[in-house]
């Protein structure tokens, strides 16, 4: 009987997460078929772009093993992550704070021509603050920070989407 119970459990759960509209989102379209994406950081031990290389090449994206053979390099030049007070209490202690994770990153192609020059992402949160809480205040900001590290992927990935491979280096906005 318990055993069943697990069984239609994780049936249900399953056909949740399918119905709620949850899905992985493709690799860009905009790369001509076949072509290979390699992912730099000038930081290495960058979270987001070991993150970014396993969500493309999940995604269908084929990854490059060099830079020399990729059709396309993006390079992450900076990841930043700041918390700056943003009220206080009556004694003077921070009783909010606001939560940015940035990324500076550029796209080029095999050629060397950029495609798109140091182009920012930016994600913001507020946590408020309890100095009687500082344990679980501590956790939360872990947490948001990791939801914060998703949704800037997110967000290089939908303007990697938008980069038009095919238009001459003029009309290309930076």
């Amino acid at each position: 009987m318990k055993q069943n119970f697990s069984r239609i459990l994780v049936l249900l759960t399953l056909i949740a997460t399918a119905s709620c509209g949850w899905h992985l989102r493709g690799a860009p379209k905009n790369f001509p078929p076949g072509s290979q994406l390699y992912i730099f950081a000038e930081d290495p031990r960058s979270d987001i772009a070991e993150e970014l290389t396993r969500l493309l090449q999940n995604g269908g994206l084929p990854m490059a093993e060099t830079p020399e053979e990729a059709d396309y390099v993006l390079t992450i030049h900076k990841e930043i992550e700041r918390k700056r007070t943003v009220a206080v209490d009556a004694r003077g202690r921070a009783s909010e704070y606001e939560l940015i994770t940035s990324a500076i990153y550029s796209v080029r192609d095999s050629s060397g021509r950029v495609l798109l020059n140091h182009a920012e992402a930016d994600v913001y949160r507020t946590l408020e603050w309890d100095d009687n809480e500082v344990v679980s205040k501590g956790e939360e900001e872990i947490l948001l920070r990791e939801e914060m590290r998703r949704e800037l992927i997110g967000r290089i990935i939908d303007r990697l989407r938008r980069i038009d491979v095919n238009a001459p280096a003029e009309d290309k906005s930076y």
